[in-house]
């Protein structure tokens, strides 16, 4: 998986936005204390934009639950897929990889035959042999987002629970954004959990206590 930038506004929109109710100078303190504050909807002055090439059709429906996350996707209807490549999960045995690859490879094979079944037309073949491409083939993407979507989007899939290729894309884009807007995505920004010191999942993982747990406590 390759992420590259393609924009990320500056914070000047969002200074102004917090200046304004209180007739504030605007800065990116004022901003950091307004965000840290709870007024999260200020943050949607501001727009991060990627190109997240070869990530699979798996993590791109993770993503398509996220609402308020734009996503344009090349087109399996358009474009010849029989070169992409597949995942390959970082935890599949040693043993298991070479049945894992030919496994894929047949799917793939699969995938050539119905792009090539004489009997149809170019663009019936491309319409029957997409719908077996497997989730695991690699995808190119365009997803964007306000600040607020965010760093919504973000601390769910920084956490541990989430499936591992999506939170590999969290944390690169984590990073990139606490490097490029400081007062939104501090350093310390992570999971939910590091926000609230609670874990809000229904099982922690070890880290904090959950938000359950803690009530029973009380």
């Amino acid at each position: 998986m390759k992420i590259r930038v393609i924009d990320v506004t500056s914070l000047e929109p969002i200074m102004e936005a917090c200046a304004k109710p209180y007739r504030s100078k605007p800065s990116e303190k004022l901003v950091k204390r307004v965000f840290e504050a709870g007024h999260r909807s200020v943050a949607r002055h501001g727009m991060a934009s990627f190109d997240v090439l070869g990530v699979s059709v798996n993590t791109l429906i993770q993503l398509s639950r996220h609402p308020f996350i734009n996503l344009t996707v090349e087109s399996a209807r358009f474009c010849d897929m029989s070169e992409n490549e597949y995942v390959l999960p970082p935890f599949i045995k040693l043993e298991d990889e070479g049945e894992y690859i030919a496994d894929q490879n047949l799917i793939m094979r699969i995938y050539e035959k119905w792009a090539n079944k004489e009997g149809y037309t170019k663009k019936e073949n491309r319409e029957i042999s997409k719908l077996f491409l497997p989730r695991a083939i690699k995808i190119n993407l365009t997803v964007s987002g306000n600040f607020q979507a965010w760093y919504e989007f973000l601390q769910l899939r920084n956490c541990v629970r989430a499936e591992w290729e999506i939170r590999e894309m969290a944390g690169a884009i984590s990073d990139i954004l606490k490097f490029k807007v400081p007062a939104i995505f501090g350093n310390d920004f992570g999971c939910k959990g590091d926000e609230i010191g609670l874990c809000p999942e229904s099982e922690s993982c070890g880290k904090y206590m959950t938000i359950k747990d803690f009530k029973k406590n009380l």
